[in-house]
């Protein structure tokens, strides 16, 4: 029997995920130690008041704009995108589309203990590639989620990378969102699978 298309649609989201591959310092390491080392440095930036960045393009804007949202909003970490048309089309007119996000970064003043997480189907878009290029030079911590090829420029520029061998960016881009999930449920401590309530997104039931 001919399988299902969203059969193979959803096993090969589980594959990707279960493949995925986690690096620090360009060094592959196992998923455990990657996330228990993340969730160290949310909790470092949650506990000193600091910051986190996300870029993204397109779709992957979207979810940069959704977990600063939800970092801000319910993990109580201040979180930044460049969300605002404004800020981007001056930008993006004034130096250029590739440099825009950099610019932007550069008036936020990161400094050493901010995160900037960088969101990248193919790990190669230019402006994505010059921030973690400008992060690497300053010295500046990076978590960047990447797809495709496993030769994309993200990983080898970044501290932190989450590598998804996916060969579609529909693939990727759910794969990221689990992920980014995952990291900011982990540090609150959210247990689907331990719990019998349904989570009520009020406020109030977010104390950290």
């Amino acid at each position: 029997m001919k399988s299902l298309y969203h059969n193979n649609y959803i096993d090969s989201i589980y594959k990707g995920l279960k493949n995925s591959v986690f690096f620090i310092e360009n060094k592959k390491v196992k998923d455990k130690f990657f996330f228990d080392t993340i969730n160290m440095v949310i909790k470092g930036i949650h506990k000193d008041k600091n910051r986190l960045f996300f870029f993204g393009n397109g779709a992957s804007s979207a979810f940069a704009n959704h977990m600063a949202l939800d970092f801000s909003k319910n993990g109580k970490i201040l979180s930044r995108s460049l969300s605002d048309s404004s800020i981007l089309t001056a930008l993006s007119n004034d130096y250029s589309y590739d440099e825009a996000m950099l610019e932007f970064l550069k008036i936020e003043n990161p400094t050493k203990k901010d995160l900037i997480i960088t969101i990248s189907s193919s790990g190669n878009s230019n402006n994505i590639i010059n921030v973690l290029e400008y992060c690497k030079s300053k010295s500046l911590k990076t978590l960047a989620l990447s797809g495709l090829s496993y030769k994309n420029k993200s990983i080898r520029l970044s501290d932190f990378s989450i590598y998804s061998p996916m060969k579609t960016y529909g693939m990727v881009e759910c794969i990221h969102q689990i992920f980014l999930h995952l990291i900011l449920d982990n540090f609150m401590k959210i247990e689907e699978w331990n719990r019998d309530d349904l989570q009520n997104m009020n406020s109030s039931n977010f104390k950290l």
